[in-house]
């Protein structure tokens, strides 16, 4: 995965040699390593999801309301790691599909969020679908690996 310096423009920078040392730390290489494969992953998800008329981030919400309950938009963003304007995008289109309602609890100022029928229903449509894709392209880590990676700190916890 390293660049080679024939693989360079004809001018590089003054310290390409260290920079191409670079690259070989393993911390480096794997970190290359996983972005790749991320993106690569993350495209063909992406494309089955579309080919079910889902987005990815269609896909995050039902995910999250399916499995955690009723939600407030600001803890939707917070997991999905965007701003609550673009989770009020999101969830006011969601909504309008009939897809999801918001509901303000008992003594509580904002809504949460929760799934229809419909919604429910799509999501148990396309799930297994989606879960088939994962593991056609996603690889097989054992659990020393999985643990090491958990351990890698959220954007929250930095």
């Amino acid at each position: 995965m390293a660049a080679k310096k024939s693989q360079l423009k004809k001018n590089p920078g003054p310290r390409v040699d260290e920079f191409l040392n670079l690259l070989k730390e393993p911390e480096v290489q794997s970190w290359r390593a996983l972005m790749f494969a991320f993106k690569a992953i993350l495209t063909h998800l992406e494309r089955g999801l579309t080919s079910e008329d889902c987005s990815l981030s269609r896909f995050q919400i039902l995910f999250l309301l399916y499995f955690e309950g009723d939600t407030a938009a600001v803890e939707i963003a917070k997991k999905m790691s965007v701003t609550r304007g673009n989770i009020s995008t999101f969830l006011k289109r969601m909504e309008s599909d009939g897809l999801i309602r918001p509901q303000i609890p008992i003594g509580q100022k904002r809504p949460v969020y929760k799934l229809t029928k419909k919604g429910a229903s799509l999501f148990e449509k396309i799930f297994p679908g989606h879960i088939a894709r994962v593991k056609k392209y996603a690889p097989k880590f054992n659990k020393n690996t999985i643990q090491v990676l958990r351990k890698v700190p959220t954007s929250q916890e930095i």
